[in-house]
């Protein structure tokens, strides 16, 4: 068995302090006809805001932008629709999850309720996890280190990573490209994410593969301290003899090809859907040039269809453009992002290793063919 020992009193120590920030957060359920829609949605006085807010609104199955009609409407005629809608689904049972403390308290995260769930079963706490994690930690025959432990306090998530020491993958069987593998796990108080994660030693490259991992929230059957639990221990107690086998294969096949401009602009739009007020910038200008694209291809790439886009070379191999991301996602020293979104692009550089075809894969090259015209096609 090894020695965790040092994680496990860094973890508590580091979890301690967290949860004494954040004091005993509030999960509440309540049902759609106890939400006022005054002034956008709130409930007994919390507002209801982003996700949470869009997740009532589907569930009324009215727009997202409902609530604006409430500037374009009488008082009168807005407390009819809104009184009508709410009797229509009044009694919908939600979970709330309330972030916050006093006049700065609100409602980030709605979930469904399921009727056939005993409400035991979502009696899970932090501290729940954080003991899980401890004790699979002390029972563990593999040597762990803490590689990121972030609370985010605007959407009450926890992020931790656990990185095995004792483990290292060669990709290539060369000893050069040399990998680690370890844990991720994301949790609030109603929802729950285990990953596998993976980081290249050579440049200190993370990324995070979600494909391979358990999630589930308050709504499902299968969110329960015993389910939740089980994922925990067996990630980090038991080995798994198929990620060298996923993760050299993955590599392989991204090293093996080209990423189209397609895939190229979906992980330019990830910062432009992200750079408020500029701050995304920098990034965009140094690690995502579109300009040699503009002058192989001489178009208004902008204007072509992504049908168009994902047959189109970029230029750049898979493999190289993957570490690309990790590297950003990886570095905050030299690349500075905001830590949700650096987390979110682990996942989503994930989401391009394990991709299962690439754009351009399997795709006739272009050629000159002679084929006759014959007399019935004039």
């Amino acid at each position: 068995m090894a020695n965790n020992q040092k994680v496990i009193d860094q973890l508590r120590d580091t979890s301690s302090q967290a949860l004494d920030r954040i004091g005993n957060r509030t999960f509440t359920e309540f049902k759609i006809k106890d939400i006022e829609f005054d002034q956008g949605l709130s409930l007994r006085g919390t507002p209801i805001r982003g996700k949470a807010a869009e997740k009532v609104l589907s569930t009324l199955r009215v727009k997202k932008n409902f609530s604006d009609m409430v500037h374009k409407m009488t008082p009168e005629d807005w407390g009819q629709v809104s009184y009508k809608l709410k009797q229509a689904e009044g009694e919908t049972k939600l979970y709330g999850a309330i972030a916050g403390e006093g006049v700065d308290s609100e409602i980030i995260r709605v979930y469904d309720a399921n009727e056939n769930k005993k409400r035991s079963d979502d009696e899970i706490s932090y501290e729940n996890y954080f003991n899980w994690i401890c004790d699979s930690l002390a029972e563990s025959e593999k040597e762990y280190s803490l590689k990121d432990f972030h609370y985010n306090t605007k959407k009450d998530i926890f992020n931790l990573t656990l990185l095995e020491n004792d483990t290292e993958l060669d990709v290539f069987g060369t000893g050069i490209d040399m990998w680690k593998t370890g844990q991720r796990f994301t949790f609030t108080g109603l929802s729950y994410n285990y990953s596998p994660f993976f980081e290249r030693l050579v440049c200190s490259n993370g990324n995070v593969a979600r494909q391979y991992g358990f999630g589930t929230n308050i709504s499902k059957q299968r969110y329960n301290n015993k389910k939740i639990e089980d994922s925990i221990r067996k990630s980090i107690v038991e080995r798994s003899g198929d990620t060298p086998i996923i993760l050299s294969q993955a590599v392989e096949h991204l090293k093996a090809n080209n990423i189209s401009l397609a895939e190229f602009y979906a992980y330019r739009k990830y910062f432009e859907a992200r750079n408020e007020s500029g701050r995304y910038d920098g990034i965009l200008s140094k690690y995502f040039d579109e300009k040699p694209f503009y002058a192989a291809y001489g178009v208004n790439i902008e204007q072509k269809s992504n049908k168009w886009k994902s047959t189109a070379n970029s230029g750049i191999n898979g493999y190289d453009f993957f570490n690309h991301l990790t590297f950003l996602a990886s570095h905050p020293e030299e690349v500075k992002m905001d830590h949700s979104d650096r987390l979110q692009l682990q996942i989503n550089a994930s989401n391009l290793l394990f991709k299962k075809e690439m754009d351009l894969e399997d795709i006739a090259t272009s050629v000159n063919v002679n084929y006759a015209r014959m007399k019935s096609m004039y």
